[in-house]
């Protein structure tokens, strides 16, 4: 119970993650009965202070989350979240459900947040170009195992793993006069349920040698000052 409030997390569907019985005042003040001994007048200035913080009016306060967008209901989301002042937030996917035209307002918001109460964020995306936008370091994973690890600047100016180096090329570009190889993925994408022995991702990697690669995990050990890597066949 000590830890909860310095943890907390926002999910990718604000649609499921908000309570649809319960309205902005209790689903934004929970966290304060259950942590705090604010009155109920304390509370309801705490939460109109959070809607305004996060670009809502306090006029929501009373309303519930099916009279609110898709946007709406992520900020309110991101209200809770920063409700007790935590150290850590988990964010899952927290724009891949809405409109491109709202996700950069959250990313906004969300990089505002951050340096106003200074949060370490875990930030997970399949988007690249959202990695460009909010990270400082950055994990590539495959089926559950971290690939490769480090700066965001040394990630993208020398990747080292074949799975980060066909990641980054499917990324599109939006100069239409560079042009970048694609590097295709061959092989079947193993279960993560029942993962393979040795490198996860060895059945779709072009550098993949048999005895080796599909026998023994490979670690993640340092190529450079703070730079990770799990690959038999990158040397330094």
């Amino acid at each position: 119970k000590k830890i909860r409030p310095m943890m907390q997390m926002v999910f990718q569907d604000p649609f499921l993650s908000l309570n649809p019985r319960k309205t902005l005042r209790n689903i934004i003040g929970d966290p304060f009965k259950l942590h705090t001994n604010l009155s109920d007048g304390e509370i309801e200035k705490e939460v109109k202070r959070l809607l305004v913080q996060v670009g809502l009016n306090e006029a929501f306060i009373d309303r519930y989350p099916h009279e609110l967008s898709g946007g709406q209901k992520q900020r309110v989301a991101i209200a809770r979240a920063i409700a007790l002042n935590p150290k850590f937030i988990f964010l899952d996917e927290p724009t891949s459900s809405l409109d491109v035209s709202v996700q950069a307002q959250i990313l906004n918001l969300l990089n505002d947040i951050q340096r106003q109460y200074n949060i370490a964020y875990l930030f997970v995306t399949h988007n690249i170009h959202l990695i460009k936008f909010m990270a400082d370091k950055l994990a590539i994973m495959y089926l559950g195992k971290i690939l490769e690890y480090g700066l965001k600047s040394e990630i993208f100016s020398n990747p080292l793993h074949p799975y980060t180096k066909a990641l980054f090329s499917a990324a599109p570009i939006p100069d239409p006069d560079l042009k970048m190889e694609r590097i295709i993925l061959r092989g079947e994408i193993p279960t993560p349920i029942d993962p393979p022995p040795g490198c996860r991702f060895f059945k779709r990697c072009w550098l993949g040698e048999k005895g080796l690669c599909d026998k023994v995990e490979p670690e993640l050990v340092e190529f450079s000052s703070g730079h990770f890597v799990a690959c038999h066949k990158v040397r330094k």
